[in-house]
């Protein structure tokens, strides 16, 4: 899968995985009396934490793809940094360590939960594979997509949505490039009730294209946030 558009989540949390790399270092100098910025306290902090550096960077590649088991791998990176700095705060017992540790809990929850959401929404999960024979056919809700000109691009099958976002089955070949950066307009017509929502290209995965729901609202219009609670009371998705 490729990703086209990052939100503030993925950003953030890759600064926080950096930023963690940093306090782990800040908390080793702290506990062994060093200075934090010499050159003597990064040479010993490499030296000895090499495996946290090297999975940290192992840790932000798998995020900045979305795989669906980063969420896995950050914990992991996450306890490896939690549990050094209570080992480091073992061996000095230092108040203002203890502080910092629970309050980096904190952060470290914080990020791991919304990452956890963020991996499940829609656009990061086609719900087919590149490989099936029938992928249309799946699935039983079609729309259309239009650009800002009211001009229909092409016909679509929904394979995945939630409130937030969607993944769509494109029924005409349609280069994602040309899709990027435009305010589209998505259309659904279900059981007689017209659903219309903008929406951002956020993912391409074979013949499919994710959306991320734009919170700009249509006069009078349902929108796709409606949608989705509709296709869970019908069990067209869950």
């Amino acid at each position: 899968m490729k990703i086209l558009k990052r939100n503030y989540e993925h950003r953030n949390l890759l600064v926080f995985i950096v930023l963690s790399q940093v306090y782990l270092q800040t908390i080793y100098s702290l506990s062994n009396g060093i200075s934090i910025i010499s050159a003597e306290s990064i040479r010993s902090f490499f030296s000895n934490h090499y495996f946290i550096f090297s999975f940290g960077v192992l840790t932000m590649l798998i995020v900045m793809k979305v795989k669906k088991y980063s969420d896995m791998f950050l914990l992991a990176f996450l306890c490896l940094v939690a549990g050094k700095n209570f080992i480091l705060l073992a061996s000095s017992f230092n108040k203002m360590i203890l502080v910092l540790n629970f309050a980096y809990l904190v952060f470290a929850f914080y990020f791991y939960m919304s990452w956890d959401g963020e991996i499940t929404k829609a656009c990061f999960n086609p719900l087919f594979a590149s490989n099936d024979l029938e992928k249309s056919t799946r699935f039983a809700l079609k729309g259309s997509i239009y650009d800002s000109n009211d001009q229909l691009l092409t016909e679509i099958t929904v394979s995945n949505i939630d409130d937030k976002s969607c993944f769509v089955i494109l029924e005409k070949a349609i280069a994602p490039a040309s899709l990027k950066n435009m305010e589209l307009k998505l259309v659904s017509n279900l059981e007689g009730v017209e659903f219309v929502s903008f929406a951002k290209l956020a993912t391409v995965y074979d013949q499919g294209v994710g959306f991320e729901i734009l919170s700009k609202k249509i006069n009078n219009r349902h929108e796709w946030s409606e949608l989705y609670k509709v296709c869970l009371e019908r069990g067209l998705f869950t």
